[in-house]
């Protein structure tokens, strides 16, 4: 049993490690949406329910909630990122469009700050050693702060962009949402023009770590100590 045990250990540990880190992730981005499709139908969108995407297994992604994550993992890439499918949203069958969107935006990250509230009350306070499940924990609270900071960085197409459009003019929307498709590269390129601005006066502050970083390893610790 000892010799098969040690034959299999490099397995056995990536399996190990793969619970701890990727399972926690997947339930987190697809909580994240469903809570979205949820929001949408209480305000008024069955478009989701009509879908059949009010349910845990019609937003799983194999690519963007498995395939990325276990592919970053294995790359030993210093952050976990995913995402599960969209929720289809028809915002004409909303009573006050901007305004029931914003909320709609608003129900993921806060159903990610919820699960991570939840899952800080299993951990025990007085922490020496860590269990597997006790790491897998903190692990699924930790990515649910993520996922609730970084979704709410107010450029499209993340959730706080959705806020934010509630609050501006409208003759600015459409401009706003032009830019949508480019999102995720207008973030990426902020990250590394920050990160250079940063290094200019010898700090590590970029984009990440103040919107995301510091307030996550801030709230973590004030949950789990």
């Amino acid at each position: 049993m000892t010799d098969f045990l040690h034959r299999f250990s490099p397995f056995l540990q990536i399996l190990y490690q793969f619970a701890q880190n990727i399972v926690p992730l997947i339930f987190a981005i697809v909580l994240h949406e469903l809570s979205h499709g949820a929001a949408a139908y209480l305000l008024g969108d069955d478009t989701a329910k009509r879908a059949n995407r009010l349910n845990l297994y019609n937003h799983f992604d194999f690519y963007g909630s498995f395939i990325i994550p276990v592919g970053l993992y294995l790359m030993r890439s210093p952050f976990m990122i995913g995402y599960a499918k969209p929720v289809p949203i028809d915002p004409r069958n909303f009573k006050r469009p901007l305004n029931d969107m914003a909320l709609v935006a608003i129900a993921g990250p806060a159903c990610n700050l919820l699960l991570a509230i939840i899952g800080s009350m299993f951990i025990p306070k007085d922490l020496y050693t860590l269990t597997f499940t006790q790491q897998m924990l903190i692990n699924f609270i930790a990515i649910n702060l993520g996922l609730f900071f970084f979704n709410l960085i107010p450029i499209p197409p993340l959730d706080g962009s959705r806020i934010l459009a509630a609050f501006l003019p409208l003759r600015w929307l459409p401009t706003f949402y032009k830019y949508e498709r480019l999102g995720f590269f207008i973030i990426i390129g902020a990250e590394l023009l920050s990160r250079h601005i940063a290094s200019l006066f010898g700090s590590n502050l970029s984009l990440f770590n103040l919107c995301v970083g510091k307030p996550l390893m801030a709230t973590l610790k004030a949950l789990i100590s």
